[in-house]
């Protein structure tokens, strides 16, 4: 039988389930394009220069993806967190800005810390990895939420809810976002299956991923009449979903002091929207990163028409509407810290409303208006996903169960060039190189791949002693270097040579080569 035909034998069932899985394996491609072999899923920590420069002492020169723009986010203040979850390490303090406001949000943390076994550098990368899991998690627990039998609607509210600016801004910065709406997700499952203990350990949970979570007790309402008893054993269930998140910030309070941090977060009803729409009008006018002002943009729009379909459209038996309800009035009353600048923190800070939104809508068959326009930022998650980090000065990376390594160039080569077999970079007549490795090893053996424009000689040096002299072919060839000591795990070495470049490019005026590096591997 022909592919054809098995899929026309499909049952719609069938079908609908074949174009979910289609979804997740089109985010498992884009993703898996931010894996690095040495770094992981470092990159998306967003730590930069400023990061690696306050960096504690046990996660200096280690392999963590330091992007060469200054502009760290939260995700790095979480996962440097994550190595000591009960702020022990008087380090923190310096490397994390505001060490009392970001560790109010330890659930991730904590969790990454024991996954890791206690080690820094483990923990950071098992960080790193916690929302790239968890995003499959949160495909898994809306599955039945959004039933396949239901058809197209039930595949738009599911697929929208996974590629929302919002879900893919938590990934891709590694913040705890995604995590709190998973568990506020769980819960209300939990809660229509009348699991009521089960929903409240998961809101409990949910407040120490973020705290806005806790708007899901309103999932503890009644909706009928009960009696006195009925009512106590539900304010008892409340207080045991608080407890956890007010036990963790008596801690902060003792181990951090106060902070002030967070206040900017709110504002008075519509105060912070006027301003985000006057703000994204002016910079329609001066931003040149148009993409980037008209992703704002559909954001802006799809949170105001999910904000307007539970105002208009009151339910107040629903534990999902009262959700969407109070993350409503929680979204009209977002302050500049949330609403301003590009692409701007809205989105994901009401990911639980864009939650409470699809189930809604989908289960009420509202109008596909609705549920287009309400979900026009899964164009900006897709978008946003689409460009990984760009690593121009590296030529090779590998790693295996117990060792990763890495070659980078510095910035005396040009930019890596690539085709479908080779990776390779040029020097003018004299570069560095910096080989890496993880865990570090005290000596190495390295073989470099190189080539010349032209036969030439080449000579390799290190801590300005010269280690090898030899002749390189025009064709890529492997040199073998004697033992070096290796310091931190950077083995730095230069690579010269006398012979003139050539010119190169356009017309023979864009650069001058002499000679280019393929990579390098550990000599066996």
């Amino acid at each position: 039988m022909s592919l054809r035909s098995k899929l026309s034998a499909l049952s719609p069932g069938d079908g609908w389930r074949l174009a979910r899985i289609a979804v997740i394996a089109g985010f498992m491609l884009l993703i898996g394009r931010y894996w690095n072999p040495y770094y992981g899923f470092t990159a998306l920590l967003q730590a930069d220069p400023v990061t690696e420069s306050l960096l504690p002492a046990s996660l200096r020169d280690t392999p963590i993806f330091i992007h060469p723009i200054t502009g760290r986010y939260d995700g790095v203040y979480y996962a440097q967190i994550a190595t000591s979850p009960a702020l022990r390490d008087p380090a923190l303090a310096e490397a994390v800005d505001d060490l009392g406001y970001r560790a109010r949000r330890i659930l991730l943390g904590a969790i990454a810390w024991v996954a890791g076994g206690g080690d820094a550098v483990r923990t950071v990368h098992v960080y790193a990895w916690l929302n790239v899991i968890l995003w499959f998690v949160f495909a898994g627990l809306l599955w039945p939420v959004f039933p396949t039998e239901t058809g197209a609607r039930a595949l738009l509210g599911w697929g929208a809810l996974l590629l929302t600016s919002g879900t893919v801004a938590s990934v891709r910065l590694a913040l705890t976002d995604l995590a709190a709406a998973t568990l506020l997700a769980a819960a209300l499952y939990q809660s229509e299956k009348g699991r009521s203990v089960a929903s409240t350990v998961l809101l409990g949970a949910g407040g120490l991923a973020r705290e806005t979570a806790l708007l899901g007790l309103s999932t503890l309402l009644p909706r009928q009449r009960i009696n006195f008893r009925g009512l106590a054993r539900r304010g008892g269930l409340a207080l045991l979903a608080i407890l956890p998140l007010a036990g963790w910030w008596w801690y902060l309070r003792s181990a951090t002091g106060s902070s002030s941090a967070g206040t900017a977060n709110f504002a008075w009803p519509l105060t912070g929207w006027i301003g985000r729409w006057n703000e994204l009008v002016q910079l329609t006018r001066t931003e040149s990163n148009h993409w980037l002002v008209a992703g704002a943009w559909l954001d802006v729009v799809a949170l105001a028409v999910q904000m307007v379909y539970f105002l208009f459209r009151p339910q107040w038996r629903d534990p999902w509407w009262r959700l969407g309800g109070l993350f409503t009035v929680l979204g009209l009353c977002l302050g500049p810290a949330v609403m301003e600048g590009l692409p701007g923190a809205a989105a994901r800070v009401l990911l639980p409303l864009t939650l409470a939104f699809n189930v809604l809508a989908v289960r009420r068959r509202a109008a596909l208006p609705w549920l287009m326009l309400g979900n026009l930022s899964v164009i900006v998650g897709f978008w946003s996903l689409w460009a990984p980090p760009a690593e121009p000065h590296t030529l090779s990376a590998h790693a295996t169960w117990n060792q990763s390594n890495v070659l980078e160039t510095d910035a005396r080569w040009s930019v890596a060039e690539w085709n479908t077999k080779w990776r390779w970079a040029w020097c003018n007549g004299t570069g560095g190189v910096n080989f890496r490795i993880w865990p570090w090893a005290p000596r190495a053996r390295l073989e470099l791949q190189v080539r010349g424009v032209t036969p030439r000689s080449l000579e390799v040096w290190h801590n300005q002693v010269r280690v090898w002299r030899g002749q390189i072919g025009d064709r890529p060839q492997w040199i073998r270097l004697p033992e070096l000591p290796v310091e931190r795990g950077n083995l730095k070495l230069e690579l010269r040579s006398e012979a003139p470049p050539a010119a190169d490019g356009a017309a023979n005026t864009a650069r001058d080569i002499s000679f280019a590096c393929y990579g390098a591997r550990l000599a066996k």
